[in-house]
């Protein structure tokens, strides 16, 4: 590759001289600067070489040089080819990672992201999202979509669509000699996409699908039914699914996915082994459908991350996600975000027996805003002193003010947890400064081998069963960290 693309541009510009060095007495009468790689272009002609690329790289979709032609003039066509060349020509054809970042920054200015090391699949993924999401359901052309879909499919590994179009509400005409019915619940509504197993069927490479149901930039144009979606929505999307081999990450966003339909989904998808990933933030999931999801992690065997945030459920579906936790076999759970749920007593405690009950899993619990005070937060900090599988614990924007001296007990006698976030908790920076002590300990132990607390006797360590009693819901009002008696067996 040329030399300015070799040379990161922070590089060039850190080094480069200064405008005052420029025009001084010494350096104006300068003929060579070899600091400026573009210094000769007024100077000297252009070789009949670089004359040759230019004419090339205005006859791609004829003439394909690349195979025949030397690595230094190869490297200039890339930077000379328009980003305007159909798809059918350049997927095939050209493979140079600088082409294809040109062509994402130039269709796409808007949807920069860090950390892209594939931008060929990246931009490829973005022009099927393109297609996938201003297509009209009621018109959709499957021969096109799948010329560009099986053009593509080798390369996209990840796929987001952030819109899908609700066909066209099916509405009976008005006859005249009869009374027109007016409510809205007379016709029976149609809630479908375009097919997602067309899609999905011929992406074999996909590992990560990212959904929401529902149209962007709506204005004016506002109909509440335009955010739902069917059963046959959620059986097509299954379908498509089933012969993905290397499929691990499923997320569904914002949408109306409510029990029903989580229901359908989980059922289909619980034989998927690859899976990985279950994201369903932001949708209307209640106790029927955690108790669903429950039941699909004492099945399942890969599940490792599961995202609730900002749903319905209660009591009822806490207590049945914390039943699948403490099953086993289970999924090895690594990562729950049951960030923005109301967490009553009830289910602070149902959360905390079951992290005490199964020591290993998770690693992570997201705990954000979820109106945790008083008792409810005393359960949950105080399985601090029993758990020794949590690693980060965030509670931030609950109010564990009354429950200060408990975190301090039970964080002492953790020595596993190493991250915590305590922000907009009504903790004092008194016990900010402890907890960050604590975790700085916990910090320095990593690698070591910790020996049980003398507070916790290692027969007790043996039998969480037995100490998880105080934070059973039928005794709410047991103090965290008080062991009862007993006399260990001989």
């Amino acid at each position: 590759m040329k030399l300015p693309y070799v040379v990161s541009s922070n590089t060039r510009e850190a080094y480069a001289t200064s405008s005052l060095m420029k025009e001084s007495l010494g350096e104006a009468s300068r003929r060579v600067r070899a600091e400026d790689f573009e210094w000769e272009e007024a100077v000297t002609p252009p070789p009949l070489s670089y004359l040759a690329v230019v004419a090339l790289s205005q006859m791609f979709e004829r003439l394909n040089p690349l195979d025949s032609i030397l690595q230094k003039d190869r490297d200039l066509l890339m930077d000379l080819y328009p980003d305007s060349i159909p798809l059918k020509f350049s997927v095939p054809l050209i493979e140079d990672e600088h082409y294809w970042k040109r062509c994402l920054n130039s269709k796409f200015p808007t949807q920069k992201e860090l950390g892209i090391t594939f931008y060929k699949g990246r931009y490829l993924s973005m022009c099927l999202q393109e297609h996938l999401e201003n297509a009209n359901p009621d018109v959709f052309v499957e021969d096109d979509a799948l010329e560009l879909i099986t053009l593509v499919s080798p390369h996209i590994y990840e796929l987001k669509l952030r819109q899908l179009r609700m066909v066209r509400q099916p509405r009976p005409p008005p006859l005249t000699d009869e009374v027109v019915d007016r409510c809205p619940w007379s016709v029976p509504p149609v809630h479908h996409h375009i097919p997602l197993e067309l899609v999905l069927n011929k992406l074999h490479n996909l590992k990560e699908l990212t959904l929401v149901f529902g149209v962007n930039n709506l204005e004016e144009n506002y109909e509440p039914r335009l955010f739902e979606l069917s059963i046959a929505d959620c059986e097509s999307l299954c379908i498509g699914l089933e012969n993905l081999q290397h499929f691990r990450a499923l997320r569904i966003n914002r949408s109306n996915l409510d029990c029903s339909k989580v229901k359908v989904i989980l059922q289909r998808l619980v034989k998927k082994e690859s899976i990985e990933e279950l994201d369903f933030n932001h949708c209307k999931i209640g106790d029927h459908g955690m108790k669903a999801l429950g039941g699909f992690i004492s099945l399942h065997n890969n599940i490792k991350v599961v995202r609730i945030a900002n749903n319905r459920f209660g009591a009822v579906g806490a207590r049945g996600l914390a039943y699948a936790l403490q099953m086993k076999p289970a999924a090895p759970i690594e990562l729950i975000d049951l960030s923005l749920n109301q967490l009553c007593l009830e289910s602070a405690c149902a959360m905390a027996a079951a992290l005490v009950r199964c020591r290993e899993k998770p690693q992570a619990l997201l705990l954000n805003a979820c109106g945790l005070e008083g008792a409810s937060a005393d359960k949950i900090v105080g399985l601090l002193g029993l758990n020794r599988g949590l690693t980060r614990l965030d509670l931030a924007a609950n109010d564990l003010s009354g429950a200060e001296e408990t975190l301090l007990d039970a964080l002492d006698q953790n020595r596993r947890l190493l991250k915590m976030d305590l922000r907009s908790t009504g903790v004092s920076e008194e016990t900010e400064q402890k907890v960050s002590e604590l975790l700085d300990r916990n910090r320095r132990l990593i690698g070591q081998e910790t020996e049980p607390s003398e507070e916790i006797p290692p027969l007790y360590l043996n039998q969480p069963e037995y100490l998880v009693w105080e934070y059973h819901p039928d005794n709410p009002d047991h103090i965290p960290g008080r062991y009862p008696p007993r006399v260990p067996e001989v």
